[in-house]
């Protein structure tokens, strides 16, 4: 994590002294004075994990997101903004059906993501938020956030396979963190705690962004999200034995931390591989913003 913030700071750094350079050698510039901006931004959401092949999502499972920006235009070359931001990311292996494995796994979830976060946004170009210029640039942006999730897996009975217990629980979405899926928090693995449901994420983007009049800015951007977290799909390491899991958890926790036999598929054994630890989650909100001024703006020029 650490290793990642001071990259974050080193670049920030570094675009801050090219623009301030680039504007020395300007022998006429006009300048805006800082504003604030507020306003929407409207898209979808997806996640890279578990349940998608490579680092690549599944685009057919992106989802709406949506939330609120505010940005404080500190000179035409830097913006400073924070954002309260929803999205839902879901996956399943019935979208890997030719890959034997996930087709045997049978796994699926899906979670809802609120994100509060700042950024700060480079605009390459320099971004002249004025009547007289009615600017417009590319960005790149980066962060830090807090986000808070919760994995879920739609529940399907089967009287075949499931305890008679459960019947009344049909077609319902089951919080998985409480269920210790991978043995959390059990007798044998007491000292494997459950992982945390609130989280840091890193944002990392860019975008492109348009002045419209004097007040109002329209923009498209993408973002990726790093997170320090394997478990936003609940699927991280191996497979523990069902008398294990089920101690802790109950009927339930056997029923979703295994659903190979719902699929006619042979049961995994303990200790085999559910996940791969070593590969963190992430996930991505991109969408298009919409924002008014509220203060500020007024341009005044310079001549050298």
């Amino acid at each position: 994590m650490m290793r990642f913030l001071k990259y974050i700071f080193v670049m920030v750094t570094g675009l801050f002294f090219i623009s301030e350079a680039a504007g020395q050698t300007n022998n006429k510039s006009k300048k805006a004075n800082n504003s604030l901006d507020f306003g929407v931004l409207l898209g979808g959401s997806n996640y890279i994990g578990e349940l998608t092949k490579g680092f690549a999502p599944v685009i057919g499972e992106t989802r709406p997101a949506g939330g609120l920006i505010i940005r404080y235009n500190l000179s035409p070359a830097f913006t400073l903004r924070g954002s309260a931001l929803y999205g839902r990311v879901q996956g399943t292996d019935k979208n890997f059906n030719n890959d034997a494995y996930k087709k045997r796994r049978n796994l699926s979830f899906r979670s809802d993501i609120i994100e509060f976060s700042g950024q700060v946004e480079w605009n390459i170009l320099g971004y002249e938020n004025t009547k007289t210029s009615y600017g417009w640039s590319p960005y790149l942006f980066a962060g830090i956030g807090v986000f808070r999730y919760n994995p879920k897996a739609q529940f399907l009975y089967n009287p075949l396979l499931h305890d008679a217990s459960l019947a009344g629980q049909d077609k319902e979405w089951i919080e998985l963190q409480p269920l210790g899926t991978e043995g959390q928090e059990t007798t044998k693995f007491n000292d494997k705690r459950r992982y945390s449901l609130t989280q840091l994420s890193f944002p990392i983007g860019a975008g492109v962004k348009f002045q419209l009049d004097d007040n109002w800015a329209i923009g498209l951007e993408f973002g990726l999200r790093k997170t320090f977290t394997d478990y936003i799909d609940d699927i991280s390491t191996v497979y523990i034995d069902d008398q294990i899991v089920g101690g802790a958890g109950g009927f339930m926790a056997t029923a979703l931390k295994d659903r190979s036999q719902e699929v006619n598929q042979e049961k995994f054994a303990n200790n085999e591989a559910r996940g791969n630890s070593k590969k963190k989650d992430w996930y991505m909100i991109a969408g298009v913003t919409l924002t008014y001024r509220i203060l500020g703006g007024k341009t005044t020029c310079f001549n050298f």
